[in-house]
């Protein structure tokens, strides 16, 4: 699995080795050894699966490179989806809970998706700023916490 396909830097002749590399590998199935016997090493049984950025984020990646995958493009889903998604995960979980808290459930939802527009957007991830990763998987995060609460903790709003 190759994360970040699009991260490798264009060097000064305009190519991102890191990519050469993996073309070559990907169309004949081997590489050489970097010692100076320059051994041919056949690699067999494997598969090249990676990710990458929308083409609107993303710098270009070789479309040579690219034409050797097949493509899978998942759309993220919409503010409309997020917002139906996370309220019944959390509307359910408070079902047991007092009527007052139970109707924070869409305020909660909202504000928390609306932090996380800000966080992307304000945090951009860049070459030299990689770790500036926010997804799903963060927000997630969020309402697992969410869950843990109970009723002899959480009575009132």
């Amino acid at each position: 699995m190759i994360d970040d396909l699009h991260m490798p830097i264009v060097d000064k002749y305009g190519t991102q080795q890191p990519i050469a590399l993996l073309k070559f590998f990907i169309e004949k199935g081997y590489i050489y050894e970097r010692s100076g016997t320059l051994e041919q090493k056949i690699v067999k049984d494997t598969q090249v699966v990676s990710a990458l950025l929308p083409p609107s984020v993303a710098t270009s990646v070789d479309p040579r490179l690219l034409s050797l995958y097949t493509t899978f493009n998942l759309i993220f889903p919409s503010q409309d989806n997020l917002q139906r998604i996370y309220n019944s995960i959390l509307l359910s979980h408070l079902k047991k809970f007092p009527a007052e808290i139970q109707e924070l459930t869409t305020k909660l939802t909202d504000s928390t998706l609306k932090l996380y527009r800000q966080i992307v957007e304000q945090l951009p991830r860049t070459p030299v700023k990689f770790h500036y990763i926010f997804n799903l998987r963060d927000l997630s995060r969020v309402y697992e916490g969410m869950l843990r609460s109970t009723i002899d903790k959480f009575s009132t709003k």
